[in-house]
């Protein structure tokens, strides 16, 4: 008789946590793990100070379940992996494969017990068959878009784009693949008959698989909000960002797909799209917990890029932990209308100056709340100006005193008083002192126990 194949809880507890804590340093690199007497203890004072809003010698390791700071929650190593929050079914088993995977144990026992995933094949099995037409004839008109566009002709092959071949053909290779009518017509890629011949992207969640699919016109005659199309039936929440790479300490965002390619087939690897304006604090958390440390917005220059710049940063700022948050303000594209436009204008020398010219998003946020103020606007006006940006510069939590010093010398600079009385009167007037300084609690390890 065949051995029994181990329970996924067991299989997390009893072979993949002891094989993970010897290895911390390994496994979780982003922390600078050090050995104590009791297991490990966080050195990197970026990292814990930008995602765990406290210096690095109060998060600790102390139990191999996960890792605890001081004066706050425990986290479990799963639901670190999971983007902060616990797991469970098959998004447990996907988190302790990917602690398998970081302490070195051959996840086989636990892969082979997941069923398959049927949906999940037919997805990659059409995206596979798509990036097929792209380089055929069926994709000519597709590849003459993709090079007026500016796009480097020899880039198309790898793009990682494909093209909906017509709904005959994606019938025929997924019936001879295997796939019935039922899981067919449940996957949606059959349900809307303006596909075929549109460009499209494989949208994939954290683990790698498909979570959706965009379709964009190439015809110009197409109207706007009818460019883009998705999967019918799949949902783009709690999605991460399109092209979001699997490490990067620094990640830029922008909002369009096409954005997101332009850059990558030019080499430039930390660039993901949200695929429109929305985001979150969840957002930044998640991308807190995968180990990003910097986060720079670099969205469309119009109205609607500036507005959403300034919601991102607010959720970023009213986010548990985040990333450290940067602003490439939405006029320095110039004449360009968003990432895209700019790197067939500019080149790559371009779009590194356009990064590296970022400023720190809270103190442009703040800039954003005055407005056109300047040091020669009439009292009234400047008053009233300050008293906007130093409502909102009193919201910030206290992870945030650096970026709000910075704030306050940018809002003095636009106001014309000095950094030092600008800052007394925002602590005097707007900011109260259980906004500046949280409580702080007892400094009690938890308990641990994986949750299911």
């Amino acid at each position: 008789m065949a051995p029994a194949r181990p329970r996924v809880i067991d299989f997390h507890n009893e072979v993949v946590l002891p094989a993970l804590m010897p290895r911390l340093d390994e496994a979780f690199p982003e922390f600078g793990w050090r050995r104590d007497s009791r297991g490990w203890v966080a050195t990197n004072e970026e990292f814990t100070h930008a995602h765990l809003g406290v210096r690095a010698d109060r998060v600790v390791a102390h139990e191999p379940q996960g890792f605890l700071v001081h004066g706050g929650d425990p986290m479990l190593w799963t639901a670190y992996v999971n983007g902060g929050s616990v797991p469970h079914g098959a998004d447990f088993v996907r988190a302790v494969t990917d602690l398998a995977s970081r302490a070195g144990v051959d996840p086989g026992p636990i892969e082979r017990q997941a069923p398959p995933d049927r949906r999940g094949e037919l997805l990659e099995t059409f995206f596979e068959l798509a990036r097929r037409e792209l380089i055929g004839e069926g994709g000519t008109r597709a590849r003459a878009y993709l090079e007026r566009r500016g796009f480097p002709g020899d880039a198309i092959d790898d793009s990682g784009l494909g093209v909906v071949p017509p709904a005959r053909v994606t019938h025929e290779t997924l019936v001879d693949r295997g796939y019935r009518e039922p899981e067919i017509r449940a996957a949606g890629i059959l349900a809307d008959s303006r596909w075929p011949g549109r460009l499209c992207g494989a949208w994939r969640n954290e683990w790698g698989k498909v979570g959706t699919f965009w379709a964009r016109a190439v015809d110009g005659h197409v109207a706007p909000e009818r460019r883009y199309l998705y999967l019918r039936g799949a949902s783009r929440s709690g999605l991460p960002p399109y092209g979001l790479p699997r490490h990067t300490p620094e990640l830029v965002l922008v909002e369009g797909f096409l954005d997101h390619h332009q850059l990558a087939a030019r080499g430039v690897d930390n660039v993901a799209a949200l695929g429109g304006t929305s985001t979150s604090p969840r957002l930044f958390e998640r991308l807190s917990h995968r180990g990003v440390e910097t986060v720079v917005l670099c969205f469309d220059n119009d109205d609607t890029g500036r507005v959403a710049t300034a919601k991102a940063v607010e959720h970023a700022a009213r986010a548990s932990i985040s990333p450290a948050i940067y602003v490439v303000s939405p006029e320095r594209l110039g004449a360009a209308d968003d990432p895209d436009a700019l790197i067939r204008r500019m080149g790559l020398d371009g779009w590194k100056g356009l990064v590296e010219g970022r400023e720190c998003g809270v103190a442009w946020r703040a800039k954003e709340i005055l407005g056109q103020i300047s040091p020669h606007a009439t009292l009234v006006e400047r008053r009233e100006a300050l008293r906007g940006a130093g409502v909102w510069l009193g919201t910030l939590p206290p992870r945030l005193a650096v970026e709000q010093e910075d704030a306050v010398r940018t809002v003095a600079a636009r106001t014309g008083y000095t950094p030092d009385a600008v800052g007394r009167a925002f602590r005097a007037r707007y900011w109260q002192d259980g906004e500046i300084e949280r409580t702080r609690q007892p400094e009690v390890e938890h308990s641990m126990q994986p949750e299911l």
